[in-house]
């Protein structure tokens, strides 16, 4: 009888031990798949997130291949900038060095006119650059009266000192124009304001011809009238301004054109 009880126990303690391995393995393999589970989701998550690294990688690339073509490009053209900056540099050297040679710097003349013309500062003239040319305007009441094409006694006193700086410069053209006011004039001598204004540019061409030997091939007289006003004729002040001489300096440039060509 005590054999047989102890067999009962025996077998009872196995089969216990045996539902306990059985529970153990369950909850193991329960657990197993939920690492596997929580496996396929880090691995899915990794792949998604390694896709998205070199969709974004992909992008950075293809922006850096365009900025490198873009800085090629740009440095090419900074290149040809350069080299026309430096060509057009190089050309301006060249020109300023053949005005210097010809004696054709209009700076130069404009400083010496000022100089020349100190004394009649006061008087209204105007020595200035405009559209590649230096304009010297004299205004009426340093040369003519009223109405009259003949010098008065201080127009020599501008056109002297004007002459003796321009024949240094044999190479400068002198145009000199005539300008009235639009106050109408009908005389035995001038039908016009045309007539008025062309006589008066004549009257200075002949002087610094005449009295100051400037070459006569270099001047050129012209009458402009009425019309080309620098202040509304409203006025006596505005008159008084459109009045006047404008001695035009330009210098001869074609040979260095030519030498800017080359």
């Amino acid at each position: 009888m005590r054999k047989l009880c102890t067999g009962i126990l025996l077998v009872t303690l196995i089969a216990f031990s045996s539902c306990k391995a059985k529970k153990e393995l369950e909850a193991c393999q329960g657990a197993n798949q939920t690492l596997h589970a929580d496996l396929n989701t880090c691995n899915t998550n990794l792949t998604n997130t390694t896709n998205s690294l070199n969709g974004k990688i992909s992008d950075l690339n293809n922006q850096v291949a365009t900025l490198t073509s873009q800085n090629a490009a740009l440095s090419k053209d900074a290149m040809a900038y350069r080299e026309l900056k430096d060509d057009l540099k190089a050309r301006q050297d060249r020109l300023n060095a053949a005005l210097a040679e010809q004696g054709t710097s209009l700076r130069e003349i404009r400083e010496k006119i000022i100089a020349g013309l100190s004394s009649l500062a006061d008087s209204g003239i105007a020595v200035e650059f405009k559209n590649g040319f230096l304009y010297v305007t004299l205004p009426e009441a340093l040369l003519f009266p009223p109405g009259s094409a003949t010098l008065s006694a201080k127009a020599k006193t501008a056109i002297s000192p004007l002459s003796s700086v321009l024949n240094n410069y044999p190479k400068v053209q002198i145009y000199v124009v005539g300008n009235t006011d639009d106050t109408k004039i009908h005389t035995a001598k001038f039908e016009d304001n045309w007539s008025l204004s062309t006589e008066r540019a004549n009257t200075i061409v002949r002087l610094m011809r005449d009295s100051y030997k400037v070459d006569p091939t270099r001047l050129l007289a012209a009458g402009r009238s009425k019309y080309n006003p620098v202040a509304p004729n409203t006025t006596k002040e505005g008159r008084a301004l459109n009045r006047r001489i404008q001695i035009v300096l330009n210098p001869d440039l074609s040979k260095l054109w030519e030498m800017m060509e080359q």
